[in-house]
């Protein structure tokens, strides 16, 4: 009989953390005596009566790469090869995390051709919820590094965390990847992390029974079926073929009176369509020159709501199911002609929100980097209305799921520290964001032994396409973020000005990472570099005026990519607490704020409590931007 086997984690390529108490387990039968040989040290342990040994190594120097044997005295054997020494880290948090180096690549296109580094590795733990209770072992996974043939795959936030850490140490840097698009905190907290949260509790009793889990599933495929079928069999475009050239299309005659215009892009809510839901298809020409005709391409029609399906010339060329993925389609060789072209568009609309999202790129590119532009004028027509898609049971976002699915079976692997992004499916809540995040970070600390480990994450960014001024939940939980920082041993990145305004995922992870890298510089191996942007040390009112004085504010100044150069984000509340804006000057170190005479007497400032800043944003001489804040004075 042979139990011998080793947790998906030590496998070859893995990381071991440097400089602390590492620990290493594994299964065997009860009694079975199991050798550990490492780095010229061999230890001898036996399995417990569960079948499971374990034992330490001490004080790890950096380097590498080192082999692992592992054997018992049944004769069974592991061989660990490639294994380095150095920093391990576990990333954790929803999609802005998860995103992977894939979405990412057209924005940092040399990043990728030199991304070759044996010196980073990451782990991606495949998507798991397990409400029962913490597993004890991860169902697959595997280490790989830094290359061509895998970089697509790391997180693009957590890659670049780690290029700049190993920029500023030298040493090896290992990513245990635990993220999952959508997850909400609680998702990713224990039960004893929740205790006092029934209704979090109540949902994980529920979903810790299989039959109910199993019917919530059946009934999301059947009821996605049952919408997707019924509006397919009635829309009118494809039992036509609409995806033709006008030329082609039945009732030719009638195509300015059944095709109506409109102008790429748009908000269904701004036009004629406001409200609908079910199948609308677009059209329009194109011409093409003689030299691109006949290559292949890429076409660009940034992002949809809800999901399309698009043709070149009658011919498919790509399709995307839900709205949030960036269209960039290939069109291969042969398929455009030279001189006129149509490009066709079905797009299903679920909710009513339909959208071709502004400020996005609608374009072909060919090989010589020349671009057809095809925003502007097309032609629409209602393929088939219907009512909206009933809502899905997202089963692995409720509590205690991912943690106990993806997170528990590392927690005897020994890690450095953690970087978590994660907040945008919270902010329906916000105002037990702060709770929440510090039972989540005391919990962690608590389940890996280490009261010290460092914990660092990423303040929500400006977005605002899909939310309202009033009620969207963004600005609270940014400021929840920012006062959980009062835990010792975390850190937040501030990124209201790394974040697009017309996207939930922006593409610039590559500064969220270079920050966080900068915090874990700063406090953990005494880098000089600034880490923080300024922050209000001190607030004093005189006259009419209210004076913030900064830290970290050398060569603080107010700058912005987009939205002009005055600082429109203050705000005065007195005692009523209405907040009115206030004029803004920096001289040196302090931020003086001129407040209108209708507050008597001003109670509290806020900056940037907002989806989105409305003008220049504070930064100091390091490019790093004050965080959004409420204080009372």
């Amino acid at each position: 009989m042979n139990d011998f086997k080793l947790p998906k984690l030590f496998s070859d390529g893995m990381i071991l953390q440097q400089k602390t108490e590492v620990h290493l387990w594994g299964y065997d039968l009860p009694g079975r005596k199991v050798m550990i040989s490492f780095l010229g040290i061999e230890n001898t342990v036996t399995a417990d009566d569960n079948g499971i040994w374990e034992t330490r190594l001490y004080n790890l120097e950096p380097g590498g790469p080192f082999v692992m044997y592992i054997n018992d005295n049944s004769g069974n054997m592991a061989v660990i090869s490639d294994i380095l020494v150095g920093d391990v880290w576990m990333c954790s948090g929803q999609s802005n995390m998860e995103l992977p180096m894939e979405r990412v690549k057209d924005k940092y296109p040399e990043e990728i051709k030199n991304c070759e580094n044996s010196k980073i590795r990451t782990f991606k733990i495949t998507e798991h919820a397990d409400f029962h209770g913490p597993q004890r072992e991860l169902r697959s996974g595997e280490w790989k590094q830094a290359g061509p043939d895998n970089i697509l795959q790391f997180s693009a936030t957590a890659y670049f965390f780690a290029e700049e850490m190993y920029r500023l140490t030298g040493i090896p840097i290992g990513l245990i990847n635990a993220s999952l698009g959508g997850s909400r905190i609680e998702s990713w907290m224990g039960r004893d992390m929740l205790s006092g949260y029934k209704e979090y509790l109540d949902t994980a009793d529920r979903y810790g029974e299989d039959a109910f889990i199993q019917h919530q599933l059946t009934q999301n495929q059947e009821q996605m079926e049952r919408w997707h079928s019924a509006l397919d069999a009635a829309d009118e475009g494809l039992k036509e073929h609409w995806e033709k050239d006008f030329a082609e299309l039945k009732g030719k005659e009638d195509i300015e009176k059944s095709w109506k215009p409109i102008e790429i892009p748009f908000f269904f809510k701004n036009t004629a369509l406001k409200g609908f839901i079910g199948s609308v298809w677009f059209k329009r020409t194109f011409m093409v020159p003689s030299k691109p005709a006949g290559k292949a391409a890429v076409l660009w029609l940034g992002t949809m709501v809800d999901s399309d399906t698009v043709y070149i010339n009658g011919i498919w060329a790509g399709h995307t199911d839900y709205q949030y993925p960036p269209r960039k389609y290939q069109i291969p060789e042969g398929l455009l002609k030279e001189g006129e072209n149509t490009i066709t568009i079905r797009l299903k609309c679920e909710n009513g929100e339909g959208r071709f999202t502004p400020g996005k790129k609608y374009a072909i590119w060919g090989d010589d980097g020349n671009e057809i532009d095809l925003t502007g004028s097309w032609k629409y027509r209602i393929g088939a209305s219907c009512g909206k898609i009933e809502e899905t049971d997202f089963v692995n976002w409720k509590p205690t799921g991912l943690y106990h699915g993806m997170m528990a079976p590392c927690h005897s692997y020994t890690i450095g520290g953690f970087i978590w992004y994660q907040g945008e499916s919270n902010t329906h809540e916000p105002d037990n964001y702060r709770d929440l995040m510090n039972r989540l970070i005391e919990g962690c600390r608590k389940k890996w032994e280490n009261q010290n480990l460092p914990f660092f994450y990423v303040q929500l960014p400006n977005f605002s396409i899909d939310l309202t001024e009033k009620d969207s939940g963004w600005p609270e939980l940014r400021e929840q973020q920012r006062l959980a920082q009062s835990l010792p041993g975390t850190g937040m990145v501030t990124s209201i000005d790394l974040g697009e305004d017309n996207d939930l995922h922006p593409l610039n992870k590559k500064e969220v990472g270079r920050r966080l890298a900068l915090l874990a510089g700063a406090k953990l191996y005494g880098s000089k570099e600034e880490c923080g942007g300024p922050s209000v040390d001190k607030i004093t009112v005189k006259g009419n005026t209210i004076h913030l004085v900064c830290s970290h504010a050398d060569g603080m100044h107010a700058a912005s990519y987009d939205k002009g150069d005055s600082i429109e984000d203050f705000e005065v509340a007195g005692g009523d607490g209405i907040f009115v804006r206030a004029r803004a000057q920096i001289n040196e170190n302090c931020i003086i704020l001129t407040y209108p005479e209708e507050v008597e007497k001003p109670a509290a400032v806020r900056y940037c409590f907002a989806n989105t800043n409305k003008g220049a944003l504070i930064y100091n001489s390091s490019a790093l931007p004050m965080s959004p804040f409420t204080v009372k004075i």
